[in-house]
C-alpha cells in the first residue's frame, strides 16, 4: 500500500452514506416501476426524469467532498453531470416517445455501470476486500442496459421491466458501495499518525537506495 493511499484513507471518507441513500432510492423506482407496468411511459419519463436529476446532484456533491480522498472523483463528478444533463432533456422534452426514451436511459445506465465496475477496481486498490457481488451487479448492469439499447423493437412492457431490473441492479451495487466506503473510512481511523510517518520514512530510504548510482 503506497503512502498516497494510506494518507487518504487517513483523511476518512466523506459522506458515505450519500451512495446508500441513492442506492435505496433506485430500488424503491425499480418496484415502483414493476407494479405499475400498465402506467403510461409519459409518467415513467416524468419519473426518471427527476430521479436522474436528484441522483445526479448528490453525486456530484459527493465527489467535490472526496475529491481529495478518492481517485476516481472524477469520473463520480462527470456522472452526476451526465445524469443532471439527462434529467434536464428529459424534464424539457415531456412528450418524448417510447422508441427515444430508452436509448436516453439505456446510455445512461450503460456508463453508470462501466463506472461501476471502475469504482469496483479502485475499492480493491484501496484493500477492500468482498467486491465481487459488486462486479456481477456492474456486469447485469451493464448487460441489461446493452438489452435496452439493441431490443427498441420489444414491447412497452418488456423495455419497462428491463428498465427496472437495470435500475434497481444499480440500486443494490450503490448500497454495497457506500458500505464498502464505510468499511474503508473505519479501517482508515486505525492507522494512527506515527505508523503513517514510519511507512513514509522506509519509502524516502528505499528510494534513497534505489537512486544511488
Amino acid at each position: 500500500m503506497s503512502s498516497i493511499i494510506l494518507n487518504r484513507i487517513k483523511q476518512n471518507v466523506k459522506h458515505w452514506y450519500l451512495p446508500v441513500i441513492l442506492g435505496v432510492v433506485f430500488i424503491i423506482a425499480g418496484i415502483f416501476i414493476m407494479m405499475t407496468p400498465v402506467a403510461s411511459y409519459l409518467s415513467l419519463a416524468l419519473l426518471f426524469s427527476w430521479l436522474f436529476f436528484f441522483s445526479g446532484i448528490a453525486e456530484i456533491a459527493f465527489a467535490l467532498s472526496n475529491r481529495k480522498q478518492l481517485d476516481g472523483w472524477g469520473w463520480i463528478l462527470f456522472s452526476g453531470i451526465v445524469d443532471v444533463v439527462l434529467g434536464l432533456i428529459l424534464l424539457s422534452k415531456p412528450a418524448i416517445t417510447l422508441q427515444v426514451l430508452p436509448i436516453y436511459v439505456g446510455c445512461v445506465l450503460l456508463f453508470r455501470s462501466v463506472r461501476s465496475l471502475s469504482m469496483a477496481v479502485e475499492l480493491n486498490n484501496y484493500g477492500v476486500k468482498g467486491i465481487s457481488s459488486m462486479v456481477l451487479f456492474g456486469i447485469l448492469g451493464l448487460l441489461f442496459a446493452i438489452f435496452m439499447m439493441t431490443n427498441l423493437e420489444a414491447g412497452a412492457f418488456t423495455i419497462v421491466y428491463w428498465t427496472a431490473f437495470s435500475i434497481m441492479t444499480l440500486g443494490l451495487f450503490s448500497i454495497l458501495y457506500g458500505m464498502k466506503l464505510k468499511k474503508l473510512k473505519n479501517r482508515g481511523a486505525k492507522i494512527s499518525d506515527e505508523l503513517t510517518k514510519k511507512w513514509e520514512a522506509v519509502q524516502d530510504e528505499i528510494r534513497k537506495a534505489m537512486d544511488k548510482e
